[in-house]
């Protein structure tokens, strides 16, 4: 299994002529953003001034110009693909170009099942494009695949879903997804010796940071969770009291960046330690990757569907060794902000 790399910027170091043409991807003058901007919940447009390379053409888009929509799926990416005429198209498919000729993808976005949090009492169940989603080739996450992550106060970018089971398939950040914990681990990723198929025994701290790893991602700090997790319901768990099995909306605890089930659905391992720590003794507790001495507890995030009141974007559990799992306890996904422009 190859993860997704839709940035192949390999044009921009050598060649002549067309090629440099090919790589060429320009700002609009004084513009610092994506150059794709929201204009409805279904509507996208390529900013004026935008400048792109395509098949050896030089595109130039004088005034703000909408991009072809097919009809949205809620809880799914799309590429946006410009072609050599200047046209540009969102596409599901984030390899083959929408049409003949010559085309160059561009950038992309989520369609979000749900709106985002304008306060801090969560958001709305009707579909929209999370324009903090948007990318392009120069503004995206430092991450290899950008589908189903939103950016963070203009910081740093986060998985909007909790990880699934089958991560190593469509990414750590898929709705719809068997959420993983420890009555469902995640599969193993190929780059740590899986095959596609093979699970892990558990979801403990180690494991919920090795695949964030394979990907490119990093298991969130406090400060970076807190963020994230803004304008989610504070104080209230989800009102069905029982494991979400699924990633799926939860308007009530959508954030005002978009990332859904943002608390008071799964407690989420977090990469901070502390709070306690074992016995001053060795224990085999790596799964047989070593023994620890003296190991700190690792941080949980949010609150699970059990935890009443407790819940929401501050709300953090000191009290567990890295080497526990149990299945109320997933993980999600960070990574730094990219800015090429």
């Amino acid at each position: 299994m190859t993860l997704l790399n839709p940035f192949n910027l390999a044009v921009l170091k050598g060649g002549a002529g067309g090629a440099l043409i090919q790589g060429l991807l320009q700002q609009p003058p004084g513009h610092h953003g994506p150059l794709l901007v929201k204009t409805g919940p279904a509507a996208l447009s390529v900013r004026a001034g935008t400048l792109l390379g395509v098949g050896g053409r030089l595109v130039s888009f004088a005034v703000d110009t909408p991009v072809a929509m097919p009809a949205l799926v809620a809880g799914s990416d799309y590429a946006v693909w410009v072609s050599a005429e200047g046209v540009a198209t969102a596409s599901s498919n984030f390899v083959a170009a929408p049409g003949a000729g010559d085309w160059r993808r561009l950038g992309g976005f989520h369609c979000a099942p749900g709106g985002n949090a304008p306060a801090q009492a969560g958001g709305d169940s009707t579909p929209s494009i999370n324009e903090y989603s948007i990318w392009d080739l120069k503004w995206r996450p430092a991450c290899r695949d950008p589908r189903g992550m939103t950016l963070v106060a203009g910081n740093f970018w986060a998985d909007i879903y909790l990880l699934g089971v089958n991560h190593t398939v469509g990414g750590t950040s898929v709705f719809g997804a068997t959420i993983a914990d420890g009555s469902a681990p995640p599969k193993v990723p190929p780059n740590f010796g899986g095959d596609g198929a093979v699970a892990y025994p558990n979801c403990n701290w180690w494991v919920a940071s090795e695949v964030m790893a394979a990907h490119g991602k990093r298991l969130p700090n406090y400060a970076e969770f807190a963020a994230l997790a803004f304008g989610t319901t504070e104080a209230t768990p989800v009102t069905w009291a029982t494991d979400p099995v699924t990633t799926k909306l939860d308007a009530a605890h959508t954030s005002r960046w978009g990332v859904m089930q943002a608390s008071g659905n799964m407690w989420c391992w977090g990469r901070d330690q502390g709070g306690g720590q074992q016995a001053a003794s060795w224990a085999a507790n790596t799964g047989g990757r070593g023994s620890t001495y003296l190991l700190p507890n690792a941080v949980l995030f949010g609150c699970y569907w059990s935890s009443g009141s407790d819940c929401g974007s501050r709300a953090s559990y000191w009290s567990y060794s890295p080497a526990f799992s149990g299945n109320g306890v997933g993980a999600r996904g960070v990574c730094d902000h990219l800015d090429l422009a």
